[in-house]
């Protein structure tokens, strides 16, 4: 009985090498899939236009009107900073991103 289950245990290993194997050599392969394709613009442009239009300013006065509250209740300022930080992040954001995204990309192009 013992030798079955230990030729069993030896052949979940040899299974999961195997898969770990397929992974580790497709892995390489997929690393450059996103970089030049537009198939994601509509999607790109709807959220940006919802980040940096009104429900993103929404999004960040709601924060920020949140976390002053929880502050005043909780009578400490860590919240109204999370608050803040929040309605940094929502009017600064996309932006920001973008940024990053098009430098790396002109990075990328250059090479």
């Amino acid at each position: 009985m013992k030798s079955k289950l230990q030729n069993n245990s030896k052949l979940v290993r040899n299974v999961q090498t195997a898969l770990l194997l397929a992974v580790a050599v497709s892995l390489p392969m997929q690393a450059m899939a996103g970089a030049g394709g537009s198939e994601f613009t509509q999607v790109y442009d709807q959220l940006t236009g919802w980040s940096n239009g009104i429900l993103g300013k929404s999004l960040g006065v709601a924060a920020l009107l949140v976390g002053l509250g929880v502050g005043v209740i909780k009578q400490s300022v860590i919240a109204a900073v999370v608050g803040v930080a929040m309605a940094l992040t929502a009017g600064f954001g996309p932006g920001v991103i973008d940024g990053v995204i098009t430098s790396g990309v002109s990075i990328v192009n250059a090479i």
